[in-house]
């Protein structure tokens, strides 16, 4: 390889839905036109895992048929597979990670945090990568109908488009770089939502979703998430924006701590 060679940037192409997602056929195919694509998602569900690492696991990356060369799955989590992805299916690394797009939406604080979609993005982030992580905001219809059904006809119309926003969306951050000052990007998606759809650049809505679980009568507790609830009801931010019908771009910086004051110099540091 001479000194002048030129690599072509590719893109990872992760999710939490798994493989069996009805979002990835259509994404691929669209990002395919804008880069050259790895693929490498996970071979189950990951939904709610974060930003979860496996580090007792033996994990494989498998080739999956039917979705052209590239594609690989394997028994990771959505982090899990960035960093494998980043690391292990190139010499080079990738110049994008894109994470998605969800079947449901991450928007506001509560669902961004523990967002499996979100989490390979940020995992992204951590080794240096530009990433971006898509949603989609169903309604409850058709997101129930999905989760007892897996049933992807229903979907498709609703992530063919939502493949054009993001590859629209994914031109312009190969183009132009992320936002200024942001280590990645959350995006979601209304669900009827199409590149005429207008597109909000926007803050993280502070929320919460109190108790994860209900008592069962033999004193168990089981899974009750009954949607998000407000913290700062008088902040507009990106569920705002997606109640709207506007698609919401999330600029996101990882920088997690604060300048203290003195009174708390006072109260915590010792000479």
């Amino acid at each position: 390889m001479t000194g002048d060679t030129k690599i072509e940037p590719w893109i990872l192409l992760t999710n939490d839905d798994s493989v069996d997602s009805p979002a990835l056929p259509p994404l691929l195919a669209g990002l395919r036109n804008l880069a050259p694509v790895r693929v490498l998602v996970p071979a189950r569900e990951y939904s709610w895992s974060a930003k979860i690492m496996s580090p007792n696991a033996r994990l494989l990356p498998l080739s999956v048929g039917g979705l052209g060369d590239s594609v690989h799955t394997m028994e990771g989590s959505p982090a899990d597979c960035a960093n494998v992805g980043i690391y292990h299916l190139s010499p080079e690394p990738p110049g994008l990670v894109v994470s998605g797009v969800n079947i449901g939406e991450n928007a506001g604080l509560a669902l961004l945090l523990s967002s499996g979609t979100v989490g390979a993005a940020v995992e992204a982030s951590l080794a240096g990568i530009p990433a971006a992580a898509f949603s989609v905001k169903l309604t409850t219809e058709v997101f129930n109908n999905w989760r007892d059904t897996r049933d992807p006809v229903p979907l498709a119309p609703i992530y063919a488009r939502a493949a054009e926003i993001t590859c629209e969306i994914v031109k312009e951050l190969l183009s132009g770089g992320l936002p200024e000052g942001a280590r990645l990007i959350s995006v979601n998606i209304p669900q009827d939502a199409d590149l005429s759809t207008p597109r909000v650049l926007t803050q993280v809505s502070e929320t919460s979703y109190g108790s994860f679980f209900r008592r069962h009568e033999d004193g168990s507790l089981l899974h009750n998430y009954s949607g998000y609830k407000r913290t700062k009801a008088n902040t507009v931010g990106d569920v705002d924006v997606l109640d709207s019908g506007s698609v919401s771009i999330t600029p996101i910086r990882l920088c997690m701590d604060l300048t203290p004051t003195e009174v708390d110099r006072t109260r915590f540091q010792r000479p």
